[in-house]
């Protein structure tokens, strides 16, 4: 199941830069606005508004379930999907007290647009 390719504007959040590009260029070839960030403070910082947040869970400085929270709290709810590279109990744990799906990097594509899909309807 694919995510309509034209509508979503869309906020990658990672450290690792080439995630961030191969994320972003898979996105915008479906036709997607992609706006990639380096941490959560970079986003936090910027004014950008996006549909739904695909966010590292093991951030430097504010993890992504943090700037979850954070974005709650501020009054800029979105919808979002984490992704981590990490097996640990406690990050899993983390995300399964939210309502959002969570993926095991690398992400395949199907996975991503299906995660997608499910958080932005969701969503509301």
């Amino acid at each position: 199941m694919t995510v309509r390719p034209s509508t979503l504007t869309l906020v990658v959040v990672d450290d690792d830069e080439h995630i961030r590009r191969a994320v972003g260029r898979l996105l915008r070839s479906l036709g997607h606005t992609v706006h990639a960030f380096e941490s959560a403070e970079a986003y936090l910082a910027s004014s950008c508004q996006a549909d739904c947040a695909i966010l590292d869970i093991d951030l430097p400085g504010i993890s992504g379930l943090e700037l979850e929270e954070q974005l709650r709290r501020l009054g800029r709810p979105m919808a979002v999907v984490f992704v981590t590279g990490h097996d640990e109990r406690e990050f899993l744990e983390g995300v399964r007290d939210t309502r959002w799906p969570y993926l095991k990097k690398p992400v395949d594509e199907h996975g991503l647009l299906d995660a997608i899909r499910r958080a932005t309807s969701d969503q509301g």
